[in-house]
């Protein structure tokens, strides 16, 4: 319909704010049908693009939870998945810059778990492969960071935590390119 279009040409062009404010319109107006599905959609991307992590989950929540048989409900989970990665991004530096501070693990561990459940439905979706590179790069930055604290408690000479954080490390995150120094600790 003319209302979805307008709400769409806004978020081709990026005018995000705009956009939300239509497709929730659209949402409320015809709530049942395929364009209200591809508008919850569209919507949950929308508020995604304008750094809305809260609205935006629970929007892609309830599509998924509504709409099981959608047919781009692979691309609903990838969503779900991309909004905690980029919600834990800031956290993934600070991991990344070996940050002993950072230490709710969370939103990228959730993540990890999201991206794990697009490529365990949908093996086949051209969204999998992508999921698959960045569970690759989280389970390194998360098993980088077990390491960074059992190497610590190393240094403090607390024996039994490092190798509980060696043991931990190797058990959560196998074939993270940190297995070798997980068996050393």
């Amino acid at each position: 319909g003319p209302l979805y279009d307008l709400a769409k040409k806004n978020l081709d062009n990026e005018n995000y704010d705009k956009a939300e404010k239509i497709y929730t319109r659209l949402i409320a107006r015809f709530p049942f049908g395929p364009l209200s599905e591809q508008s919850q959609i569209d919507l949950a991307y929308t508020q995604h693009k304008l750094s809305k992590p809260e609205e935006a989950t629970s929007t892609i929540t309830r599509f998924i939870k509504t709409y099981p048989t959608n047919p781009n409900i692979d691309y609903a989970y990838y969503l779900k998945a991309l909004i905690n990665f980029d919600r834990s991004s800031g956290l993934l530096l600070r991991l990344a810059r070996q940050d002993m501070s950072a230490r709710d693990l969370g939103a990228p561990t959730q993540s990890l778990n999201d991206f794990a459940d697009v490529v365990r439905r949908y093996p086949n979706s051209r969204y999998a492969p992508d999921a698959r590179q960045r569970m690759v790069y989280l389970r390194n930055v998360l098993a980088r960071h077990e390491l960074n604290v059992g190497l610590y408690y190393l240094r403090k000479d607390a024996f039994v935590a490092a190798a509980n954080r060696g043991k931990f490390l190797l058990q959560t995150y196998p074939q993270s390119e940190y297995e070798g120094d997980a068996l050393a600790l």
